[in-house]
């Protein structure tokens, strides 16, 4: 035989997962009995003289944050020095390519002659190039 207990919320029966501690049938309502006791704790008791009186709800300030040219002036120059900081701490290897990189790179790989970097220089110390047209190795002066 499960015992069941009641919801000191919305006084509905459940059956308790943790024995002793808990005292709400859902999390739903365990969060709103939170919000009510938070709303009665705003309430301010006025100095009553008559009973026709009734509490008052105690309106909080709210907090709306105001935009400012100052802070929006802090908010650039932080950006501005974030951004300064990575291209300087970022070695070359590693930045994006640019467009002009890309057309640099079109451009060469579209030329006739491709330098032979791991070949040595001749006799005459001219620097190999594959002929691209030919599929041979020449040696130019540079």
């Amino acid at each position: 035989m499960t015992k069941t207990e009641i919801c000191k919320y919305c006084g509905g029966d459940y059956v308790p997962k943790r024995r002793g501690a808990q005292k709400f049938c859902s999390n739903s309502c365990r969060s709103l009995n939170w919000k009510n006791n938070q709303q009665i704790k705003e309430l301010k008791v006025p100095d009553v003289n008559t009973i026709d009186e009734k509490p008052v709800l105690v309106q909080k300030p709210s907090f709306h944050e105001k935009m400012s040219l100052a802070g929006i002036a802090n908010a650039a120059a932080g950006a501005a020095v974030t951004e300064i900081a990575k291209d300087f701490v970022t070695p070359y290897a590693n930045k994006p390519a640019t467009k002009k990189d890309i057309e640099d790179l079109k451009a060469f790989l579209k030329s006739r002659y491709l330098p032979i970097y791991n070949l040595g220089k001749d006799v005459y110390n001219r620097i190999p190039y594959y002929d691209v047209k030919t599929c041979n190795v020449i040696y130019l002066k540079s």
